[in-house]
């Protein structure tokens, strides 16, 4: 067949299309806005409880929850604590008067309530190492 012999035919008007782009656009930005905030929040939570803290500080909590209720474990965790706490020579000093004291009340398995002199000395310590941090 010959092209001049093709029947025309009419050509159809172009069909509106739905132009949605706009609010694909927004709907993807929102998107984006909430995973990041979201990642955002939970970085910065993780960083929160992940940051260095001073160890001191948690020693000198332990030494503050010290119970002189029960001599053997105020003994040993004055001792551990104190010994990592001593600093200055002033806390040296005085740490190296009560660890003698304390021996008494490590290492048996029934130990008397601690006295009135180990209690001061661990007090005073533990002052001490408040004012210093």
């Amino acid at each position: 067949m010959n092209p001049q012999e093709l029947p025309i035919r009419d050509i159809k008007p172009l069909l509106p299309i739905p132009d949605i782009s706009i609010y694909l656009f927004f709907g993807l930005v929102t998107v984006v806005l909430l995973v990041a905030g979201v990642l955002v929040y939970f970085l910065w939570k993780w960083w929160v409880k992940h940051r260095k803290a001073d160890p001191r500080i948690q020693w000198l909590k332990q030494l503050d929850a010290i119970d002189f209720d029960q001599p053997k474990k105020a003994a040993y965790l004055m001792t551990k604590y104190g010994r990592l706490l001593a600093e200055d020579k002033r806390r040296q000093e005085i740490l190296e008067q009560l660890i003698p004291k304390l021996e008494r009340y490590k290492y048996k398995k029934e130990v008397p309530p601690l006295d009135e002199e180990v209690k001061r000395f661990m007090k005073l310590f533990i002052e001490m190492s408040h004012d210093a941090l």
